[in-house]
């Protein structure tokens, strides 16, 4: 049958959700044209009821009562049998499948379930997708088509044909790939295939997919399953459990029809719970009240895929109670991110899995105006919706949620709490049937919730940059986005992707369609704060009186840490450096940072790390501006800075063993630099921090901090030289070298030069890096100065290591005795750990090993008597290189089995990486090639182990494991 044009499908459709109930004209008129009717519309709908009979009754001619589509006193109303409904036979099908397999006709099932899925066509009631009328029964059919989906691989399991069970349970978890159903059944189809290795890695797949996306674990069942994988020991594949018979399946129709109609007594036997997609049973005969009181949907809502799906498979979960039934689902997340909207439009999404009804109210847990909604209150509010006369509404309210919880016993309710305040006013309100589901959303985290009643908590991120995208498009039309894409891209991140933003900004654009979003996109650049181009006439949607909500419930000192962390540069921060920030003891910090938190102001992205949003930052800065006097502000940013530059300078003397290096300074008062203890330690600390180090040392310099510039730049340069990241470093010690000229310090200017010139010597800039070292040389032209006397050890020393770095070793040589020379008129022999070490380095690579190896022996002897265990190590390793030159190979690997011990006593990977490649080489040259392979690869596995920093002679060594596929030449054992 063809019903025609697409209106004519749309009122067959309408018609036949009613149920044989009659629909009025008006109604009809509301939902077909999506609550747009034209002005005359009648006679419209009357034509497409006419061919719509005609196509009904075809052999019907002339005057007379229609028998199918007929007009009574309440409007129109369409009598169709339910056999001769596809719905209905559908369900009926499955539903005769399950009671198959649970009697043990596997075959009979299967040939039932495979009969009823041939029934579908494409997506269901495809024509009314875009339809709110037909929303709750699509999404009925479809939860039905995957539970039948489900009945049949479990029927083609236990029916043995286990190659077209792995095919069907693939199918499964490639259309839903987050129900855990289809899952547990390809992990079963694969091991009873013989696969079980690819059970166990598909398993993993699904471990890690569900918790980087969700954070979720796989359920109990799954987790059962994949314990008997591992154990050769599956648990028994169950059929469906028999969802009792049924005289006709549930009546579809509207979400507002089945809210309003009366229901007649169910001929249903409940001796187990349904299984998903199982017809459900009416919960009351006797028609209590059905409250249906979400707010409107949003029409124009995007985005939110992985939290729907989310909540979703917490869904699946209800509706298999057990110990690990989530009932109570906390939303959280920042001020302006959607929590309202997401749950309101999600309740919506599944209201019709809840025919008993559903309950919302705002409990104005943040509000300007509006006090925290008492509980009492609103749970009179809740049980008058449910029918409860007001006479038998106990005072007490714990007797209130006594009742409460009472009336929803056996029910399916949806319960909305929107805006709560904190776990108090949210305990009473929460229902106890296992047939419930209880959305909360708060500013709060409400943890108590999540420990002592199970909840679990879904925290709403910024949108993606795809997401924020649709939310605009959603609004102002993909056409308008396609014609000025760069404006639309800076809107997004000018907006900072917070969806209130973007729906001011969407706003703003939609009320002035003739404006360029370029222009509006300039004006969120130009204004002197974004928050002031986002300004709303309506106080719900402007940011900064969103934002002043939550901060109004902080108390004294968590609002001065607000407004203070606005004066970190971020991207975020860790609570040492709050405690300095705000002169604060480090625990009084920690439990600030946690009511910030709590209030979702501040959001923790990583363990210990905090970060501020875009634009809660310009809001927490207004507040600074306004509040904190420009001397607190000037002390508080100098406070943070000394925090990292105090920190990175120790961590710098750890990796560097550098004698006596500059210390930054002095301390500024209230400032407590952390105690990092090993090399990892502060391996760990400079990767983390090291886009916090580069955005504060432009805040020195746009601050004219000169000062703090050059002590950062100081802390910067050893990481940035140790990464290779040369330019960057130039760029830092051009800044703090101007710093130093405006300080007058000429010893800081020399300083910066001579590191200017190392690192142009690693980018091969021969002149530059030579020119850059006279003239640090020339700095330190005095003769009387004994500072000035150890800077020249370190810039020729620096010189010579340049000049090594281009191959002019014999030069390199000459300014690394100079170096020598210098330190010893120190009379300070910790001045010589560097020259002595160049000079024997270049001595053995000039082919004078015996030199090298009494310049080795001689700085080994002065760095045991200063009790100076790492630059002996480091002596040790060119002793042995010296001897390697020599064919002296047992001596060799005995100077650097020495060297290797300490590094690695003193955790310092960097070196005993090197020592290890060292000892390599020595065995490669005794001919001992496995010895060789295994210090080499030992080597390889410390260079990229997990965690770390990829370590620049990984090449080096690989090279040398290529070495050992090439035949052996010869060797020498002496």
């Amino acid at each position: 049958m063809d019903p025609g044009r697409r209106k004519q499908r749309l009122l067959l459709i309408r018609l036949l959700l009613a149920d044989s109930h009659a629909v009025a004209s008006e109604t009809l008129c509301e939902d077909l044209w999506q609550g747009r009717p034209p002005a005359v519309v009648m006679p419209s709908l009357h034509a497409h009821v006419s061919k719509l009979r005609a196509v009904l009754e075809p052999r019907r001619r002339g005057p007379g009562r229609f028998e199918i589509l007929v007009t009574e006193p309440a409007g129109y109303v369409l009598r169709v049998p339910p056999e001769s409904r596809d719905t209905v036979r559908f369900a009926e099908a499955v539903l005769h499948a399950r009671l198959d397999l649970a009697a043990g006709r596997a075959a009979d099932a299967l040939g039932t379930v495979e009969r009823a899925l041939g029934m579908w066509r494409g997506a269901a009631l495809a024509d009314a997708t875009d339809h709110a009328f037909a929303a709750p029964e699509i999404a009925r059919l479809e939860g039905l088509r995957q539970s039948a989906a489900e009945l049949h691989a479990t029927a083609l399991l236990l029916d043995g044909q286990v190659p077209r069970a792995v095919s069907a349970a693939e199918q499964l978890t490639a259309r839903h790939p987050l129900h855990e159903t289809g899952w547990a059944l390809l992990l079963r189809a694969l091991y009873l295939a013989g696969r079980h290795p690819e059970a166990l890695l598909r398993y993993e797949d699904l471990r890690r997919h569900l918790a980087d996306e969700l954070g979720l674990d796989p359920g109990p069942e799954l987790r059962a399953l994949h314990h008997g994988i591992l154990h050769h020991d599956l648990p028994v594949l169950a059929p469906p459990p028999s969802p009792g018979t049924r005289t006709t399946p549930p009546s579809p129709g509207t979400g507002r029809e089945r809210s309003q109609r009366s229901r007649a007594p169910s001929a249903v036997r409940t001796d187990g719970p349904a299984a998903p997609g199982a017809p459900m049973p009416e919960s009351h005969p006797s028609s209590p009240a059905r409250p249906a009181q979400l707010p409107h949907d949003l029409a124009v809502f995007a985005g939110r895929v992985a939290e729907s799906a989310w909540i979703s498979a917490t869904r699946d979960v209800l509706d298999r109670p057990g110990p690990g039934t989530a009932r109570v689902v906390v939303i959280g997340g920042a001020p302006g991110v959607g929590k309202t909207t997401f749950a309101v439009h999600h309740a919506h999404q599944v209201a019709h899995l809840f025919p008993d009804g559903q309950l919302f109210v705002n409990l104005c847990g943040f509000h300007p105006d509006t006090p925290a909604l008492d509980p009492a209150h609103v749970l009179h509010g809740f049980l008058t919706a449910l029918g409860v006369p007001a006479d038998r509404i106990p005072a007490d309210s714990t007797a209130r949620t006594a009742l409460f919880r009472s009336t929803l016993t056996g029910r399916r309710i949806l319960v909305v709490l929107d805006n709560a305040r904190d776990e108090e006013q949210v305990r009473p309100l929460l229902p106890n049937g296992s047939g419930c589901l209880t959305l909360v959303t708060s500013r709060s985290q409400l943890a108590g919730l999540i420990a002592g009643s199970g909840a679990r908590p879904l925290t709403l991120t910024l949108p993606s940059e795809t997401e924020a995208h649709e939310i605009l498009a959603r609004r102002l039309g993909d056409e308008r986005l396609e014609a000025e894409p760069d404006a639309t891209t800076g809107i997004i991140r000018l907006c900072g992707h917070l969806p209130l933003a973007l729906a001011v900004i969407a706003a703003r654009a939609a009320l002035n369609p003739t404006f360029p979003l370029s222009a509006i996109a300039d004006d969120l650049r130009a204004t002197g704060s974004r928050l002031d181009a986002l300004t709303a006439l309506d106080a719900h949607t402007d940011p900064r009186t969103v934002f002043s909500w939550s901060y109004r419930a902080l108390d004294r000192s968590a609002a001065r840490l607000f407004r203070l962390i606005a004066l970190h540069p971020g991207p975020d921060i860790t609570a040492p450096a709050v405690a300095s920030l705000a002169m604060l003891p480090l625990p009084r910090a920690r439990r600030l940072l946690t009511e910030l938190t709590q209030v979702r102001l501040v959001e923790q992205s990583l363990p210990g790390r905090y970060a501020l949003h875009d634009l809660l930052r310009d809001y927490a800065a207004e507040l600074t501006d306004d509040q904190d006097t420009p001397a607190e502000r000037r002390d508080a940013t100098i406070r943070v800075l000394d925090h990292y530059a105090f920190t990175g300078h120790a961590g710098n003397r750890l990796l560097n063993h550098e004698p006596k290096p500059v210390a930054p300074g002095p301390l500024s008062p209230g400032t407590v630099p952390e105690q990092l203890g090993d090399h990892e330690q502060v391996a760990r600390w400079f990767t983390a921090e090291q886009p916090v180090l580069i955005r504060l040392f432009q805040t020195a310099v746009a601050q004219g901090l000169d000062r703090n510039v050059t002590d950062l730049a100081r802390v910067l340069k050893e990481h940035l030289n140790r990464h290779e990241r040369w330019s960057e470093g130039i760029t830092v010690l051009s800044h703090a070298l101007d710093s130093a000229r405006r300080l007058g310090d000429r010893f800081e200017q020399g300083r910066c030069l001579r590191m200017m010139g190392v690192l142009h010597g690693q980018l091969g800039r021969q002149g530059e890096a030579m020119s850059r070292l006279d003239l640090s040389a020339a700095h330190f032209d005095s003769s009387d100065d004994p500072e000035a006397l150890i800077e020249q050890v370190r810039t020729q020393y620096a010189a010579s290591y340049v000049l090594g770095l281009l191959g002019r070793n014999e030069e390199a040589l000459a300014r690394a005795e100079r170096s020598l020379e210098l330190a010893r008129a120190t009379e300070d022999p910790l001045w010589m750990s560097d020259p002595l070490n160049a000079v024997a380095t270049y001595h053995t690579l000039l082919g004078r090993p015996e030199q090298g190896i009494a310049y080795s022996k001689e700085a080994i002897t002065v760095f045991r008597s200063l009790d100076a265990p790492w630059r002996e190590a480091m002596c040790w390793d060119s002793l042995g290189r010296a001897c390697h030159t020599l064919g002296r190979h047992r001596e060799a690997l005995a100077s650097h089995h020495r060297a290797l011990e300490v590094f690695e006593e003193s955790r310092d990977r960097k070196h005993a990486i090197r020592s290890l490649m060292y000892i390599g080489d020595t065995h490669l040259a005794m001919g001992d090639r496995e010895g060789a392979r295994a210090a080499w690869t030992r080597a390889l596995e410390d260079a990229g182990g997990p965690g770390r920093d990829a370590f620049e002679g990984q090449k080096a060594i690989r090279v040398r494991l290529a070495v050992l596929n090439v035949p052996a030449t010869g060797a020498t054992e002496a």
